[in-house]
Parts: structure tokens; C-alpha cells; sequence
């Protein structure tokens, strides 16, 4: 380890390496080294992006099988990516696509979806969620996690700053606008809440345009630079924004259209729910009616029992029913859509703990 320098470099000749010392190189010679390394390295990637837009298409079941594999060849490797993607964007899989995606456009999309075309769906996005996290976490969530996982805070961040002003096409934008010193003036202030969510530093030496700049590559967006217009001995530095050509309208449409059809699909099913397990007339209806209104309804604290005989469960919620029988909780909150197992479930709080039950196996008390 004294000698570590010496050491790598005699281990290189061993095994047929060359070593030129840097002093003694040409800077020519060594330019050329480093733009045909730089060369191979583009076309190497290149190639791979090609191989992954070119795989085979792969079904839920074959994505599923494949990503439980721990050992994939090369090419199970670019099957799996290039399902993921697909399934991610719900669009064809292309090299240029991959390269974004490797760039971290997918995180950027997502919050310009959520800021317009999405923006109603994006309060049930969070929901099943954090929902997702509690059934995981068994009524327990990692903050860090949490947070991570939670875009509306962002999203109402962005909208209060009223970023999406300057996304009006062919207007032009001067630092000196009144909107633009407005917007500076309250996103200095706010500084410290959109590094917070934002991850996003705002400094008084930032200009207007600077900061919407940084603001705007969120959602992978900018502000075009026109020129230096105006008097010459008042010019300014122009700008406006040009709508991007990269087919974000094209993949907001199908998101649209898959929350779309989700949305009605859960109303569907929160307005059809049937009970499994015939229970007295009372506490039939006075369920049915608060499982087809729940917006009418308060669920926390509402007092239900678990039916005993239940037919059609699962060896996991079996144990369950020995332990609790038909013992009496009180509902923790509102139903929610677990969408790997497809029904409404609601967490209880028991004598012994907070539990997830179906909500088909209740009966109100």
C-alpha cells in the first residue's frame, strides 16, 4: 500500500498495457486517445439502446417471471427494460426513449402530467400510495418514503409560483416584466420551502429568467433565448418559449386515458360492492348503503364485527379469523382499493391491533 502508485502501474505492464507517462505524452496524441475513447463510448451506448428498443415484447406474466429471475442473460436484461419502459410510458419503445428515460425524464414528465392534464387524479395517485405504504409497512410508513412518494406538495408549490405562465407559446419575456419581478420576489421568499420540495436553490442574485429556468427544467422545460432587443442604450435579453417536440402530448393522453378509466372503474366498484356472506338485514343495509356512499358517510369510528364462516378467504386472512372471531373494532379511516388483490379493504383497530380487512367481511354493529 506504500507503493501503491507503482504497484497498479507494474500490474498494467503485466498484463500488456501500455503506460505512457502524462509528462512525457504528446498533447496531441493523448487529445486523440481521449475522442476515440470518448467515441467508442457513445457507440457503445448507442448500440445498447438500439438492442433495447429492439427486444421482444413481453407479457404481464413474462415481465413478472423475469424480474424474480436473479440471473439474466444480456438479452433477458434488455427484455425486462424494455417491457418496464413500455409499461412506464405506454408508448413505442424507442433508443431515443431510453436515453431519456436514462436521464431522469420520467420523474420530469410525470410532475408536467400532474401539473395540467393530470391534475385531478393526482389527490387519488397520492392516496393509493401512501395506502400501498401502510399495507406494506403493516399500518406503519418510513417518512423519508413517504415523502418521496408524495408529488401533490410539489404540485401545489409549482401552481402558487404560477409557473405555467410562462408556457404561453411566441410571448416574449423580459427580466424587467412586472410579472417577472413579481415572480422573483415570491420565490425568494418561499427559497426555503422549494429547496425543501423542490430541490431547487433561490438566491436574490438570480435573475427573473434564471430562476424560472431552473424551475422549469423540473418538468423538462425552457425558455427560448430571442435575442438582445430594445434601444441600444437599454437593451435586454429576450426570451419565450417554444412548446418541445417530443411527444409528452402523445404519452399524457394515454396516462389520461389509463387514470380515466381506473377513476370510473373504482366509482364502478365502490357503487357494486356485493357482500359475500349473508349477514341479518339490518347490518346488510346499513353496510351496502355506506359502501355505495361513502362520501356521505363517516367511516372513522364506526363500530363493525367481523363475520365468522366466511367462505372463499385465503389461508393468510384464516389465521386472522381464529385470532379476532367476531370481535368488535372500530374503523381507522376510509375504504381503500387494493388494487393487487381487487377489493376494498379498511383498516380496524382491535383489542389487539390496528388491522387491513376486507370490507365485505363486516358487519355493522
Amino acid at each position: 500500500m506504500r507503493r501503491y502508485r507503482e504497484s497498479v502501474l507494474a500490474g498494467l505492464v503485466e498484463d500488456g498495457y501500455t503506460v505512457i507517462d502524462a509528462d512525457d505524452a504528446d498533447d496531441d496524441e493523448s487529445g486523440a486517445v481521449i475522442e476515440s475513447v470518448k467515441a467508442a463510448s457513445v457507440e457503445l451506448y448507442t448500440a445498447e439502446c438500439k438492442a433495447i428498443a429492439d427486444s421482444d415484447e413481453l407479457s404481464p406474466t413474462e415481465l413478472k417471471k423475469l424480474q424474480d429471475k436473479r440471473a439474466k442473460t444480456k438479452t433477458e436484461r434488455h427484455q425486462q427494460r424494455k417491457a418496464e419502459l413500455s409499461r412506464r410510458y405506454e408508448v413505442d419503445v424507442t433508443p431515443e426513449l431510453v436515453e431519456k428515460d436514462d436521464d431522469g425524464w420520467y420523474p420530469q414528465l410525470r410532475m408536467h402530467y400532474y401539473l395540467t392534464l393530470g391534475r385531478k387524479f393526482l389527490t387519488t395517485r397520492d392516496a393509493k400510495r401512501a395506502a400501498s405504504q401502510l399495507e406494506a409497512g403493516e399500518n406503519s410508513i418510513w417518512k423519508p418514503d413517504f415523502n418521496k412518494g408524495q408529488l401533490l406538495p410539489a404540485v401545489l408549490l409549482l401552481e402558487n409560483l404560477n409557473l405555467l405562465q410562462f408556457l404561453t407559446p411566441d410571448v416574449q419575456l423580459r427580466g424587467t416584466d412586472e410579472k417577472m419581478v413579481e415572480f422573483k420576489a415570491l420565490a425568494v421568499t418561499h427559497r426555503h420551502v422549494i429547496k425543501n420540495y423542490l430541490n431547487v436553490s433561490i438566491s436574490e442574485k438570480l435573475t427573473p429568467i434564471a430562476i424560472a429556468q431552473k424551475l422549469l427544467a423540473k418538468i423538462d422545460l425552457k425558455l427560448d433565448y430571442v435575442g438582445r432587443l430594445g434601444k441600444r442604450e437599454n437593451r435586454e435579453c429576450v426570451y419565450r418559449f417554444v412548446a418541445p417536440d417530443d411527444e409528452r402530448d402523445s404519452i399524457f393522453r394515454h396516462w389520461f386515458n389509463r387514470d380515466e378509466a381506473f377513476s370510473r372503474e373504482s366509482v364502478s366498484v365502490t357503487n357494486n360492492i356485493v357482500l359475500s356472506t349473508p349477514i341479518s338485514d339490518t347490518n346488510s343495509q346499513i353496510l351496502e348503503e355506506v359502501v355505495s356512499s361513502p362520501q356521505g358517510q363517516t367511516w372513522k369510528g364506526l363500530k363493525l364485527k367481523l363475520q365468522q364462516g366466511l367462505d372463499s378467504i385465503g389461508s393468510s386472512y384464516s389465521e386472522l379469523i381464529s385470532k379476532v372471531g367476531e370481535a368488535v373494532g372500530v374503523a381507522d379511516g376510509e375504504p381503500y382499493w387494493n388494487a393487487y388483490l381487487g377489493q376494498w379493504q379498511i383498516w380496524v383497530k382491535f383489542a389487539d391491533e390496528c388491522r387491513s380487512v376486507v370490507c365485505d367481511w363486516l358487519a355493522v354493529v
